[in-house]
């Protein structure tokens, strides 16, 4: 299971969807006695490829101890076919893609390193300062309505809806 989650971190979302696809359709097709994934179609419903009761829940054991979820007993009736249970497993097992994804990534990289760091290098700390800073700086500006007087308000009021 772990090594799963570790394979999905270096796939894109659609890479990762296609990898979870294909976990599906083999654990479906050896449950089924199929001779690989090949034979289980994507979009057709898990009782349409045959299954019953008994190896609904043989379907589910199984592809519980690959992905290392706790699934429901129901699991092939709450996602109907192949790719919707796919699709599910993504949502469950999937990091967060995307640059911010990224940029997480690295923040946990760098905090890590920080550990071992010396708290007292000057260029260290200044760089860090000067990121935190230049981020800070990205961010729109948010009026302080706590530090504003009422003149300030009714100014902020007429420069938005026009004066009174």
């Amino acid at each position: 299971a772990g090594a799963l989650r570790l394979k999905l971190t270096g796939l894109a979302e659609s890479e990762q969807e296609r990898a979870l696809l294909d976990l599906v359709r083999g654990q479906a097709a050896a449950v089924l006695g199929h001779a690989g994934a090949a034979a289980i179609a994507p979009g057709r419903g898990f009782l349409d490829l045959g299954f019953d009761s008994l190896t609904a829940v043989e379907f589910r054991t199984a592809l519980a101890a690959a992905t290392g979820l706790t699934l429901p007993t129901t699991v092939v009736f709450d996602y109907p076919a192949p790719d919707a249970l796919a699709k599910y497993l993504q949502t469950e097992l999937a990091p967060e893609t995307g640059a911010g994804a990224a940029v997480t990534e690295q923040i946990t990289r760098l905090e890590a390193l920080l550990d071992g760091a010396d708290p007292g290098d000057a260029e260290i700390d200044g760089r860090l300062r000067r990121l935190v800073s230049a981020w800070a700086a990205k961010r729109p500006a948010q009026a302080d309505f706590e530090a504003a007087s009422p003149d300030d308000l009714l100014a902020l009021i007429d420069d938005e809806f026009g004066p009174r």
